[in-house]
């Protein structure tokens, strides 16, 4: 019980009373905040560590005898082992590459540059017109500017050159003959200048046997020209006065340089010339040349 001095003498004082319960309620709150406070911190750093040490220790994997798996490419291990390898391009048989890299094309006369690249769009477009015309314009310039690229572009205008002559029979070469009575294949050949072999190539090879009226495609008056330079071992055919394909020499060329004539017999002129082809070239040679073309054996 509380007293204080009031306006009236000594009085009782109730809010004491209240005043004193809440002091002593708080001070059991604070006690009792204490109290779990400490049996917090004593389970978690003795009961707990205890508990884990008292867990057994994980083995370590055990080496399996397959191969580990290729981290994914989002792991920060996945980085290969080996370098990769290179991309091998297939082995296709097609002309002898004329591509130039963009850095050359880029240190050539704009000539050389333009030519370069419309040969490429002719590839693109497979233009055999256009990509013979090209090559022809570029081994022509004037001081020989592609003269790096010079025996690319022969040997690629050779395989442009018998597509067009034996696949599309070029007008400028070939035309048409009608049989009449009395024709043999062998006849029409030699009217027009050129070979059994050739008519048969033209016509799919089947010209033993001919009927009346029927269309044969034939070459007309053909004027070839083979110059074998020694010192290079090549040699270099000509049709009508233009360069139209070039072939390797097999070993050396043991005939003296001369001017020569292709007779019926065209092995036995190799044979005096002492110049080996490879088989298809040569087939292909004694295809062309007929009996009378001029072979030049030069010292180059």
């Amino acid at each position: 019980m509380a007293f204080e001095r009031g306006r009236f003498g000594i009085e009782y004082d109730l809010r004491q009373r209240e005043r004193e319960h809440e002091s002593s309620g708080l001070g059991w709150v604070f006690v009792l905040v204490a109290v779990v406070a400490v049996a917090s911190f004593v389970w978690t750093k003795f009961i707990r560590s205890d508990g884990e040490d008292e867990m057994p220790p994980v083995a370590p994997p055990v080496p399996s005898a397959v191969a580990p798996s290729t981290p994914t490419p989002s792991s920060p291990e996945a980085e290969p082992s080996t370098p990769p390898q290179a991309q091998v391009p297939e082995d296709k048989p097609q002309p002898p590459p004329t591509h130039v890299s963009d850095a050359s094309i880029a240190k050539r006369p704009v000539k050389v540059r333009n030519l370069l690249m419309r040969l490429d769009e002719a590839a693109r477009r497979k233009d055999i017109d256009m990509a013979v015309s090209t090559i022809e314009q570029l081994r022509a310039l004037p001081g020989s500017p592609a003269a790096d690229l010079d025996d690319s572009l022969a040997r690629r205008l050779g395989v442009l050159n018998v597509k067009r002559l034996f696949e599309l029979k070029n007008a400028q070469w070939v035309k048409t003959v009608v049989v009449k009575r009395g024709d043999a294949a062998s006849r029409i050949a030699a009217e027009n200048g050129s070979t059994l072999a050739s008519l048969a190539r033209l016509n799919g090879g089947n010209v033993d046997k001919i009927t009346i009226g029927r269309k044969l495609y034939v070459m007309d008056h053909p004027r070839f020209n083979l110059v074998i330079h020694r010192r290079t071992r090549t040699a270099d055919l000509s049709l009508n006065g233009k360069f139209f394909r070039r072939y390797d020499l097999d070993g050396e060329v043991s005939g003296e340089p001369g001017a020569y004539e292709m007779t019926a017999n065209p092995r036995a002129v190799w044979r005096a010339l002492g110049v080996s082809f490879k088989p298809a070239d040569r087939t292909e040679l004694e295809t062309l040349l007929p009996s009378g073309a001029q072979v030049l054996v030069s010292e180059l």
